[in-house]
């Protein structure tokens, strides 16, 4: 299954997922420059792993805690 299978699988648009990504990486691009590394959260489905930052991983904590 790729990204965009998934994203569509989980009610996400691809667009908005590669979105994020982009964001992401820009930010974390910013942070190692800075000399301020940003912590990764790592979700494995299936065979996919896929690697978020610190502000997904808050989002998902404070919808599980509900």
């Amino acid at each position: 299954m790729n990204v965009s299978a998934l994203a569509r699988r989980l009610g996400i648009s691809p667009q908005q997922l590669f979105g994020w990504r982009k964001t992401f990486l820009k930010k974390q691009e910013a942070d190692i420059t800075a000399g301020t590394p940003t912590p990764l959260v790592e979700i494995v489905v299936g065979e996919v792993l896929i690697r978020v930052g610190a502000e997904l991983r808050r989002i998902l904590l404070a919808l599980r805690s509900t």
